[in-house]
Order: C-alpha cells, then structure tokens, then sequence
C-alpha cells in the first residue's frame, strides 16, 4: 500500500534507559491511549483485541475518531518527550475546547507495555481532502520511529488506530482478567464521561457506564495547610464494583485529571475512588513522580496540598467504615447470626473493646462472601466460625479469607499489616489467653475446694486430665511444653516407687491418651489412679529441663512417707541411663489439698525458697493446690488489671464446661438416675 510512500526515521532524543522508565502497566498503557484520543476530540473510543488460532492474545486494537495527525504533527511530536504541544494548545484546551489532559508527550511510551510492536495510522481531514500516516515503534529499540506518508488516505475521516502486536506476558495475564482493566478503564474517566456526554469508550465490545456502578458520591472541601492559596475539594465515589484499585486523582478546578498516585490508605471491603481538585496542580505536571508526598512545611506545596486530601479522606473513610458497620451488623443482628450478644455489649473495656472492633473490621471485609450465602445457618455458621478463628489464632485467618472470599490479594495483605502495625493480634491473643488462665484458676480452684462441685468430681480420673493440658498453673515457663516420649517410658518404669499396694495402678498423664477408654477395676469400676505429669523444656542448646508432678488424690493429706517416696522416685528416674545427661536440670512436684504439720515444716526452710524442700541434685517441691492457684493468679495480675478483665468462679466454671466438657461432671439438673447412685 506504502510503495510510493515517503519515508522517514524519527530519532528521540532521549536515553533508552529514561525511555523504558515510561513503560507502565497494561492497565496504564490503555489509559494513555485513551487520553490522547479524547485530547484529540474523539467522540468514541474502540478497544478491542484479537486471538490467534492458539487461543493466545495476538493484537489489541485501540481506535477513535478525533482529529486524528499528519505527517508535520507526527514528526514534531515524536522527535521529543517531556514536552508536548498539548500544553499551550488554547490555554491547554483542545481544538474542541476540552481540558488537555497529556502535556508530557510520554504517554505512547505506555503502549509498548502491551506489545512489543506498535504501529499508529492516524487520519487527518486537510481542506476537503484527507490524509494518513503510518508510526511503526519497536519496543527493542525505543529511541527511533519508522515513519510513512501514506500516497492515498487510510480512511474517509479522521481519527486514529493503534495496533499492538507481540503482546507482552504482563499484558496476557491482564486480558486473562478484562474486569479489572474495566474498572480501571471506569474509574479514571468518571469524571470526564459525566461532565462530555459526548464521550464514550468500548471496551471489548461494551460501551462503559461509570454512573450505573457508583455506589454513593461525597465532595469534601479540603482545608488547605497554610499559606496555600486557593481552594481544594476532594469528590469520592464508592463504587459497586470489586477489585479497584484505590487511587488518587489530581485534577484541576474543573476536575481535568492530570495525574495520579495512590491513596496509601487503608479502606477494607471498600471500593473507591478519590479526585482531588486544586487549580495550583495546574503549575507543575510533574508532580509526584516518585508518588511520595512530603509532611514538611517546607515541602513543595503541591506535596503539602496531596497529603491535605489524604488525611480529609481518611476521615472520611473512617465515616464510611462506621456507616457501613453500624448498617451490616444491625442486618446480622436482625437475622440473627451476629456472633455476639447484646449482652456483651455492657463489657466495653481493654481486650473485650479491641477484640470487637476488630472483628468487625475484618469481618465487613469479608461480608460480601458472608452474604452470598442464601441460608441464615451458612451465614451464622460462617460468622461464628470467622470469630472463633479470630479470637484464637488471628495468623490463620488471613489464610482463611485468601481461599474462601473474594478479596484480592491486596487487601488480605492491608488487613494483615492493620493488624500486624497496631498489635492488635498481639493484644487479642495476650488477652484472650489471660482471660482463658483466670476462668480456668476460677474453676479450679471451684471443683478443688467447693463441696457441691467437688462431691460429683472424681477428681483424678478428671482433674489429672484438665492439668495435663494447663502446665502453666506450675510456673509460666511450662506454658509451652509437652509431652516426651522418652520421658513417658522412664516414668512408666519408675512409677513402682510412689504405687501404693492398697491403691489401683499409678497412670503416666499423656495427652495423646486423651479420648482414649479409661483403666477398668475387676468389678467394672472406673479405676482411679493417682497421676504422674512429665514436661521437657529446652532452654538452651543441650539443655533441658524436666518437670515430673506427682498428684496426690485430693482427700489424702500429704504425710513423711509420700515426701520419701518422691524422694526415692527422683533418684531412680535421675539416674535412667536414657535421661541421665550434662545439662539437664530436674523439677519434682508433690501436690495435694493439705498436709500433715511435718511436711508443711519441711517446707520452711531458711535456706530454700518457700515449699521447696530439696535442691540439689533434684529440685523437690510440696504444694498446695491454693498456693498453686494463688502463685499462678499472682503472675497475671498486671495484665488482667491492664485489661480490666472480669471473672468469677460462676465463669470458671462456665469456661471448664466448654472447654473441657469430658472431663467434668454433669450438672445437678442433668444427673440420670445410674448416675446418682453412683455418686452417692
């Protein structure tokens, strides 16, 4: 078609590295394209692509009907960039009449972002006639363009194509999900396809509707720092969209957007967009380049006027939040499958506060996947399941929301870092764990010493298996330790040393037995063994420390006898060919209700702490079960104070019976008749 056509190689100058700087994204890149068409007056604007016989993107296509450039227009243009024509054009204004949006003349740059290859036929009206030239750009070498006069029009009217070809990966992947480059395409024009109703993009096929996704629409008047003339508003639009990409649009007075950065705002669960307007942005298009805006008061003003909008705007999303929690937890509680009371509401103080708000925000993030769900049970279900996930191990819920919701990543992580900044996990964990100890030394301390509760309690086979999970009662650096195998067997072999002939076998504490069927006497009874406890803990490289607790059944006082039997008891178990290393350090527990006067001397000895009776080469303690309690109630005092957490024996009992339900007794009310008699 070109074989009589003048051609010509344009060379820009500029360095390539300078040049690949103004590759962007896809995304972008289609924006910039579709700027420079509405810059040019087009009424209408085509994307569309092509597929090749592989299923593969081949071309994408970006078309308008502006005014469109001839030869002299290419020539000038494309020789330079940093500058453009665009910026003095009528006061920046286009031949139309239309605020200018480009002034740069790097906004082709963006379209080698999609493909490799990129060729422009642009159509101009001259007189009556019209005339077409031909750019051909290789992303290999963007410091030079092919350029050809066509000898006869492309077209009978004006306007230009852009065709791309050798697409990039990053394009191919963007394509792969066309919404998101809609929502883009959607939100940057707003503005614009409101105010020129002569304006309209296709994309793939279907004309782009801004005003049927906007969801709500504010305009804020921002306070301007001082010293700053002129007046600034900031328009936000809530849209019904998903996936957005929070950004924030520097407009002049009139709303011409002139550049973007990004909001650095936390916003989850909701989409938006925020145009800031200052005519002042109108002074300097190379603003922001590094899209980090400066606090000092001796920043430029443009900066200061930027981080003005984003503070009004983090008001106002704090405004949004609330409105939107306060609208879907009242729909929850209407239907009834909020996952807390009404009642709890009287608790609004430390960890339970934290707690709540931070529930909500986390699950008003993920309330659009909640309300999916057709069946108020799902719905319930899944609420409750988010806050027991929450409130026990937040680390596992961010997991959680990747894989069943549909929040992107982006969000996940913004979720992550909100509470990972403010500790809030750190204070929810702390809190609920503190909580947990206090409702547990509660009832403890209830079946332990209470005669109702402790005359259905059979203790041992029942108790022994409610401290095998709660070792921190005997210091809180057994907080974290478990079983050792080794350990079980040399206990299982020493445990002759505290079996008293009269009494039933001895039973080593395992949690990995939980469950598991209780030791059975000759005549069928449940067998109730006194119980041994075994921790390891390592403290350092090759060293360790055991602690081996011996229960004794609660109606025994402790005497002479039982304190050397577990004497003789530790030395055996010291002195174990398995366990008999440098650098291990031994802790002995005896513990009962009471004790004989003796015993309870032994335990006061000037030179040993209080209830320690051995140190060397084994660490011997005798204790009460209060004075467990009240050593273990005294270490979480500071925090339970700080947090202002509120328990009772009533609660003790009530966090016994959810979480160790197997383990208690039943209730009065609850009691069957076998189970009466065998209690009585």
């Amino acid at each position: 078609m070109w074989e009589d056509a003048l051609m010509k190689r344009i060379n820009v100058g500029a360095g390539e590295s300078l040049l690949k700087g103004y590759l962007r994204t896809p995304q972008v890149g289609l924006c910039e394209l579709t700027w420079n068409a509405f810059d040019e007056d087009a009424k209408r604007v085509t994307i569309s692509i092509e597929d090749n016989e592989m299923g593969s993107l081949d071309q994408v296509v970006v078309e308008d009907d502006g005014t469109g450039m001839d030869v002299m227009t290419v020539t000038r243009e494309f020789a330079k960039v940093g500058d453009s024509s665009k910026a003095t054009i009528h006061g920046s204004k286009s031949n139309g009449g239309r605020p200018v949006h480009g002034r740069l003349g790097r906004g082709r740059y963006s379209a080698f972002s999609i493909g490799h290859s990129v060729t422009w036929e642009s159509t101009v009206a001259a007189g009556t006639k019209f005339e077409s030239v031909c750019v051909h750009g290789n992303g290999d070498d963007l410091q030079c363009f092919d350029v050809e006069a066509t000898p006869t029009p492309l077209y009978e009217r004006s306007g230009t194509r852009v065709a791309i070809t050798r697409i990039t990966e990053a394009a191919q992947k963007a394509f792969d999900s066309p919404q998101a480059i809609k929502n883009r395409l959607t939100t940057e024009f707003a503005l614009h396809l409101e105010r020129f109703d002569d304006f309209e993009i296709v994309f793939l096929g279907t004309s782009i509707d801004a005003a049927s996704v906007i969801e709500s629409r504010e305009v804020l008047d921002v306070d301007l720092p001082t010293g700053i003339q002129g007046s600034a508003k900031l328009t936000v639009i809530e849209w019904k969209l998903t996936n957005v990409e929070r950004r924030l649009y520097l407009c002049d007075a009139a709303g011409t957007v002139l550049n973007e950065t990004y909001m650095r705002l936390q916003a989850p669960g909701i989409q938006l967009s925020a145009y800031l307007m200052w005519d002042g942005f109108l002074e300097n298009a190379l603003i922001l380049e590094s899209e980090e805006a400066h606090d000092d008061d001796d920043a430029p003003d443009v900066d200061r006027v930027v981080n003005a909008g984003r503070a009004k705007l983090r008001e106002h999303i704090a405004f949004l939040n609330r409105r939107r929690e306060i609208a879907t937890v009242e729909k929850w509680k209407a239907e009834g499958i909020y996952p807390y009371a009404d009642t709890d509401e009287a608790n609004t103080t430390g960890v339970a506060t934290a707690t709540r708000e931070a529930f909500e925000y986390v699950a008003l993030a993920a309330s659009r996947s909640v309300d999916e769900a057709k069946s108020r049970t799902t719905k319930k279900l899944a609420l409750a399941l988010l806050k027991e996930t929450f409130e026990s191990d937040p680390e596992r819920l961010f997991p959680l929301l990747r894989e069943v919701t549909n929040l992107p990543a982006s969000r996940i992580d913004e979720l992550q870092a909100i509470l990972d900044r403010s500790s809030l996990s750190s204070l929810i964990q702390t809190g609920h764990r503190v909580g947990s100890r206090i409702d547990f030394l509660n009832g403890l301390d209830e079946i332990l010493h209470e005669r109702s509760t402790r005359s259905r309690m059979r203790e041992r086979t029942q108790l022994h298996r409610l401290l095998a999970n709660e070792t921190w009662v005997f210091g809180e650096e057994w907080a974290t330790t478990g079983d050792d195998e080794r350990l079980s067997k040399v206990l299982e072999k020493f445990k002759k040393f505290i079996q008293d002939d009269n009494e039933p076998p001895v039973e080593i504490a395992d949690e990995r037995k939980a469950g598991s069927s209780e030791p059975l006497r000759e005549d069928g009874r449940i067998a109730i063994p006194d119980l041994v406890l075994g921790r390891k803990m390592q403290i350092s490289e090759n060293e360790f420390k055991f602690l081996v607790v011996e229960l004794k059944r609660p109606n025994h006082d402790l005497t002479d006898a039982d304190v050397a039997q577990i004497r003789s008891y530790a030395d055996a178990i010291t002195n174990d060919e398995r366990l008999n290393t440098p650098g291990v350090e031994w802790t002995f527990v005896l513990v009962g209700n009471d004790m004989k006067r003796t015993v309870d001397h032994a335990r006061q000895q000037p030179m040993f702490p209080f209830g320690v009776i051995q140190l060397s080469p084994y660490r011997i303690e005798v204790r009460r079960w209060s004075e467990l309690i009240a050593d273990a109630n005294h270490r979480m005092r500071f925090v339970q104070d700080s947090l202002n957490y509120q328990s009772s024996h009533l609660d003790g009992m009530q966090s016994l019976r959810n979480t160790y339900a197997t383990y208690l007794p039943k209730q009065e009310n609850e009691l069957s008749s076998e189970d009466a008699v065998e209690e009585n």
